[in-house]
């Protein structure tokens, strides 16, 4: 995943934070760490040297408790655990339903399609375009994601810019997929659960109770 994606994941998932969703302060706080380590990486020389200024200081802390390399440890576990605090921030939402039975079932249908989509679009688009490693378990995915990293690498060769839009739009792209695939997920799970009908039902009865039959 890219800067672009990592710091606009960030800034939703505190802001989920901030409107009372607590049990996304663990996925933030994770994502604000891949930011801190995608930031070192940046062409931006203040986003880059401040980045890695940060990672020295986690290290320059690590040495004095006798832990080494402690900035990579803790990017490496930061990298792998959003996903799964995701789903802890999923449980929680679960927990706190009235319905805890119909919140997971739309919660585990959400969830799934968010990450197969999201799998899905990182290897046929964002691995290729941005150069990264690229495992497919199937023939025809392999094929796609060869053919967009070899149009990524030519536009690069031919114009540095057109290559660096390039990645901001797929990660741009996977931020759409991301939330479009999450949405459909959740309204395929009402959709079980009836829960859609329901919420349709509360939406009518609001609107009719603030008509005035008198006017």
């Amino acid at each position: 995943m890219g800067i672009y994606a990592t710091a606009i994941f960030n800034a939703r998932n505190y802001g989920k934070v901030q409107k009372g969703e607590l049990g996304r302060l663990g996925a933030a706080t994770a994502q604000t760490t891949n930011l801190i380590n995608a930031g070192s990486n940046s062409s931006i020389d203040f986003v880059r040297n401040a980045s890695n200024g940060v990672l020295n200081g986690v290290d320059d802390v690590g040495k004095a408790m006798g832990v080494a390399n402690a900035a990579s440890k803790v990017t490496n576990f930061a990298s792998k655990a959003v996903n799964p605090l995701l789903c802890v921030a999923s449980g929680i939402r679960v927990l706190n339903d009235d319905d805890q039975y119909s919140a997971l079932v739309e919660e585990t249908a959400a969830m799934g399609t968010m990450f197969a989509s999201e799998k899905l679009y990182k290897t046929l688009v964002a691995n290729p375009v941005t150069q990264n490693d690229i495992k497919t378990t199937t023939k025809w995915a392999g094929e796609i994601a060869e053919t967009l990293s070899d149009f990524s690498k030519n536009l690069k060769g031919k114009n540095k810019y057109l290559g660096k839009a390039l990645c901001i739009a797929a990660d741009l792209g996977l931020v759409a997929v991301s939330i479009a695939s999450f949405d459909l997920g959740k309204k395929v799970g009402k959709k079980l659960t009836g829960r859609d009908e329901q919420e349709q039902q509360d939406f009518y009865t609001s609107q009719m109770s603030g008509v005035n039959y008198m006017s």
